[in-house]
């Protein structure tokens, strides 16, 4: 097997394992993993936004936006998403734009970032074909694999060739189908140790204790903001229970607002470190158990 190619970012540490990254949510997204979509970033006000998340230290993964940009394109022209997402980049309203931002984004912070994530509007064909034209600028943009319509040689042959891949087609899944696919995801990948599997749109849960990726982003931590209701706590990656109704803002009241968000924050991280921990243990218990009961007293 060749050597992986390696994708771009330079704060990439592949020691920092698994990673939990909040999608959205603007200021209130204080890190210290931060996904945010070029679609977010096309003003020089936003821009600064991501000078300070980076300046601060935060790890942040660039995404294409091609998700929101085929979202639109399929409410304004009466379409599936996923018959929007099989057309090629220049059937889509605003790629051009949104291209050319990103390439701006990537070249000019691509050296600070985690990474970035490739324009993956279209088939297998169209995201190879703006992936070798992206690589000839001199960017490294981390492939996304679609299980339910790329089949699975192009995982095979993604998997071989980079050091790092994004996994998509979970979002909209349900629950059966997104548990099918991780652990799919979870037997393949044996075969490439090298590999590092980010899941998009994947909430951190005790499913990635069973079959975990090396890392996921959601902006599910939003949710009580969007619908003003109570958070659901969680221990050990698994849903507990709600807050009472004291814990959601009142409507109209930016102070009440403001504290539900930096709540929501802050649950948000304890849940990414909660399951970095999580994961360190189950690593040591394993290890333990191949040693078997001697090794174990001398660990």
């Amino acid at each position: 097997m060749s050597t992986p190619r390696a994708t771009g970012g330079g704060a990439f540490d592949r020691g920092e394992r698994p990673i939990y990254f909040l999608a959205g949510g603007g200021e209130y997204n204080a890190g210290p993993h931060v996904l945010t979509a070029v679609n977010e970033l096309m003003g020089q006000a936003e821009e600064q936004r991501l000078n300070a998340l980076l300046e601060a230290g935060n790890r942040v993964l660039l995404d294409s936006g091609i998700f929101w940009l085929t979202n639109r394109h399929s409410r304004t022209h009466g379409v599936t998403m996923d018959e929007a997402l099989a057309l090629a980049p220049e059937q889509i309203d605003g790629f051009a734009q949104l291209r050319e931002r990103y390439v701006h984004l990537a070249t000019t912070y691509g050296d600070q970032l985690w990474g970035y994530i490739e324009l993956d509007q279209g088939g297998r064909e169209h995201k190879l074909r703006q992936r070798e034209a992206l690589q000839d600028l001199g960017l490294a943009p981390i492939p996304v694999y679609h299980p339910l319509v790329d089949g699975w040689d192009y995982f095979d042959e993604l998997a071989s060739q980079y050091d790092r891949i994004c996994v998509g087609n979970i979002v909209q899944a349900p629950g059966p189908v997104r548990l099918r696919i991780l652990h799919t995801l979870w037997e393949r990948r044996q075969n490439y140790p090298h590999l590092w599997i980010h899941a998009l749109g994947l909430t951190a849960s005790e499913v990635c204790l069973a079959a975990p990726p090396d890392s996921c982003d959601s902006s599910s931590w939003l949710a009580p903001l969007r619908w003003n209701h109570q958070r659901i706590e969680t221990a050990m990656l698994r849903r507990i229970g709600s807050l009472p109704d004291g814990f959601r803002y009142a409507d109209g009241d930016q102070g009440s607002y403001a504290a539900a968000a930096r709540l929501c924050a802050d649950a948000a991280g304890a849940l990414g470190r909660c399951w970095q921990h999580s994961a360190t243990r189950l690593h040591d218990l394993l290890g333990q158990l191949a040693l078997g009961p001697e090794g174990a007293q001398h660990r």
